[in-house]
């Protein structure tokens, strides 16, 4: 079993992570694949420990499930806000690592998504979050890894699970 991380945030251990029930696909969120590529980011050490515990069998995570837009934000943000060389570096793991897996999205679920982006006037969500969200419901997958509090408007479990301290 994993030991527990020291971050800037606090301690954070495998449990921060674990589903209510086990799941063995989680769609990864932009900010948190930004996070996990740019070293600079305070959130860094958390994605890492979150890598880890699922390298080390810790969670059940088996396939972390990315999609068009997930990876066109994360890679622009890391090439704008950090340097090419972190977006290249993301790129290149998606292309090398059998634990992402690649979900296309289709017109369908992208027409969906529009729709609801356009009546859901009352969310600060952004088109590529409504995406994902109703990628996701396509999919049947319900957890999330991500620091985008947006996801929380949505039928979708966010991870790491917050506090309610």
């Amino acid at each position: 079993m994993a030991e527990p991380v020291e971050t800037t945030i606090g301690t954070v251990t495998a449990e921060h992570f674990r589903p209510g029930h086990v799941r063995h696909q989680v769609v990864v969120g932009p900010k948190f694949l930004y996070a996990l590529f740019n070293p600079s980011d305070r959130m860094h050490p958390v994605s890492r420990a979150f890598m880890a515990f699922v390298r080390d069998g810790d969670l059940p995570y088996r396939r972390l499930v990315v999609n068009d837009h997930i990876v066109d934000e994360a890679a622009t943000r890391l090439k704008k806000q950090a340097s090419v060389q972190h977006a290249a570096s993301f790129l290149a793991t998606l292309d090398d690592s059998a634990v992402y897996q690649f979900e296309s999205v289709s017109g369908a679920v992208f027409d969906d998504a529009k729709a609801t982006f356009v009546e859901w006037t009352d969310l600060g969500a952004s088109f590529t979050d409504f995406v994902v969200a109703t990628h996701m419901d396509a999919l049947d997958i319900d957890h999330i890894v991500t620091y985008d509090r947006h996801y929380d408007a949505f039928d979708v479990t966010t991870l790491p699970y917050r506090s309610r301290d």
